[in-house]
């Protein structure tokens, strides 16, 4: 058995560094969970981490785990953000503390100041989520190439890349705050939102997280999955607007086919591609579905 150090940060409600080290020295590896308040996975995987490491069955081997819960306010609410406020994870930008006065700041623009020195003083990151519709897990990097390496260690079958294109995510997402400062950041899609199954793997993940990055025991066997480029992002356009059936998250679809419309225009494949994230309820003028395509980074 090992003794661990556990301090919770004194300036930063839910945020807890644990460490063999009462110095809590680098590197300081990050896990994130429920940025979105209903998203339980990450937020059992942090309490399941720090229970393990209370009782001595787990702890660090060098470095220093830095367990962050995203959006207490909203998993205490039980809702995606806070009543009237804003979607976390589109506010890592900080475009609004030059931008909007602070007697308008919502809760979630609070807690991404707050988060702001405890991310930009980490090493790497790994913040868990989890979907709407069902999805096999995968995983989602920054473009500092050691977020691919870690990635291939995760035991997921695909990884998807590209998110800094052209009006797509990442430079108002947690791993665009690790990508600003060149070190690598994953986000992880663990599965549907509820299912037992979820947690497990988030859990999982966070363990092989933790192995790759060298500061829990064991090794994180190396894998190969199917890495794919994101290509475009689908805003909701209407209130009519939907998919034509059922579509599952990391679904491939044919060249030609018709997979959402509404009463005036429908939305066609021109290649084959495969469908990230989909959720055709989302309110008009938000992220609907992204479309993704092999890339020659990993196997094709």
């Amino acid at each position: 058995m090992s003794l661990s150090t556990i301090a919770p940060d004194p300036a930063v409600p839910g945020v807890t560094r644990i460490s063999a080290d009462p110095a809590l020295p680098r590197p300081h590896v990050g896990v994130m969970g429920a940025v979105h308040g209903d998203e339980r996975c990450g937020l059992e995987t942090l309490a399941r981490l720090r229970e393990l490491v209370e009782r001595g069955a787990l702890w660090p081997t060098k470095g220093t785990w830095v367990l962050i819960h995203g959006n207490p306010a909203a998993s205490e609410a039980g809702r995606r953000y806070t009543r009237g406020g804003s979607d976390l994870n589109r506010l890592f930008d900080y475009a609004f503390e030059r931008d909007l006065p602070r007697e308008r700041w919502s809760p979630e623009h609070e807690r991404a100041a707050a988060l702001r020195p405890v991310l930009e003083g980490l090493d790497a990151l790994l913040d868990l989520h989890s979907a709407t519709w069902p999805t096999p897990p995968f995983a989602l990097i920054n473009d500092v190439p050691a977020s691919a390496d870690l990635a291939r260690r995760l035991g997921f079958d695909f990884v998807t890349h590209g998110w800094a294109g052209p009006g797509l995510l990442m430079d108002r997402v947690t791993i665009g705050v690790m990508q600003r400062l060149e070190r690598p950041g994953l986000s992880v899609e663990c599965g549907q939102h509820g299912a037992e199954e979820t947690v497990e793997q988030a859990f999982l993940c966070a363990q092989r997280f933790l192995r790759a990055c060298d500061v829990l025991e064991g090794d994180a066997e190396l894998g190969d999955p199917l890495f794919l480029r994101v290509t475009e992002i689908i805003h909701r356009p209407s209130e009519g607007f939907r998919f034509t059936r059922p579509i599952r998250g990391l679904e491939q679809l044919q060249a030609g086919e018709v997979f959402a419309a509404d009463r005036l225009a429908e939305l066609r494949v021109r290649e084959p591609c495969y469908v990230l994230l989909p959720n055709d309820s989302v309110p008009v003028g938000r992220d609907m579905v992204f479309l993704a395509r092999p890339s020659g980074q990993g196997r094709a």
